[in-house]
């Protein structure tokens, strides 16, 4: 009997919860969720209650070093440091939090190294579109994302701008406009699909990006606009939340879920 695939999941928040359940039922035949590292301890108990596992809770260090396969659903702090270790000892990681890739001694340090990275589509579509074009020459990509007040609460962006005041239900506001690298240091939890169209086109020094919002807004929608050699596409992806966590888009957590078993297919479908 071939040796199960040793799992270590990194985060037990709606994500995280999420992928540890498609762990240990839908590919419990080729893994195993082995190991753990989650600060509130009560979480990941709650999470082995729920699906009826056992995984060590252990530090982020030897969660790596024991694994065959991380995956990290915490922050871009966390996902630099998850892959700066897991360069050390050639391993795989899905990484959910994907702006921590874009930091410049990341960004040198897989220029060297085997590990395998997998990096989620997420809260967009046509990334197989921009992976394909991008072999071309791409004049142009641009995200405008659309979120609800509540979504935007607690950005990095705030602490030295004021939060836009919306004076009716159906205004709406500008917030920012820049390039993609700009828009992840300023909304790292925000703005992921940023990173994500950045790694699949022309970097997010040419990404641009604009982040609107309203009250009126139902969940988080992501319009993207490729043109390059090969003519032009637009994309429009209206997300809904995910079920107790208005900040994620439930497609966030789909993709990765297919991500995931995309890892362990005889048949991978898509660029």
């Amino acid at each position: 009997m071939k040796k199960k695939i040793r799992v270590g999941i990194i985060g037990g928040g709606t994500i995280g919860t999420a992928l540890a359940q498609a762990v240990v039922t839908d590919l419990k035949a080729f893994a195993q969720l082995k190991f753990l590292c989650e600060k509130h301890k009560e979480k990941a108990a709650a999470l082995q209650e729920k699906y009826k596992f056992f995984a060590r809770l252990v530090p982020l260090t030897e969660l790596v070093r024991r694994s065959d396969l991380i995956i990290e659903a915490a922050s871009p702090k966390v996902a630099a440091q998850v892959v700066r270790l897991a360069c050390e000892w050639n391993k795989k990681v899905l990484i959910m939090s994907v702006g921590g890739l874009l930091q410049p001694q990341v960004v040198e340090l897989l220029k060297k190294n085997r590990s395998r990275i997998f990096c989620p589509s997420g809260a967009i579509t046509g990334v197989d579109g921009v992976l394909a074009a991008a072999n071309g020459k791409i004049r142009k990509v641009r995200l405008i994302t659309r979120k609800p007040p509540e979504a935007l609460m607690g950005a990095a962006y705030f602490l030295k701008k004021r939060f836009p005041v919306l004076k009716t239900f159906s205004e709406e506001k500008r917030i920012f406009r820049g390039a993609a690298i700009e828009a992840i240091e300023h909304f790292p939890q925000n703005i992921n699909v940023a990173a994500v169209l950045s790694l699949a086109g022309i970097g997010p020094e040419r990404t641009q990006v604009e982040i609107w919002t309203s009250r009126s807004y139902k969940g988080n929608r992501h319009e993207i606009l490729v043109e390059g050699d090969f003519g032009m596409f637009t994309t429009v992806t209206q997300n809904k939340p995910a079920p107790g966590n208005p900040k994620t888009s439930y497609l966030a957590i789909l993709s990765a879920i297919a991500t995931l078993k995309k890892a362990f297919a005889s048949v991978r479908v898509g660029t």
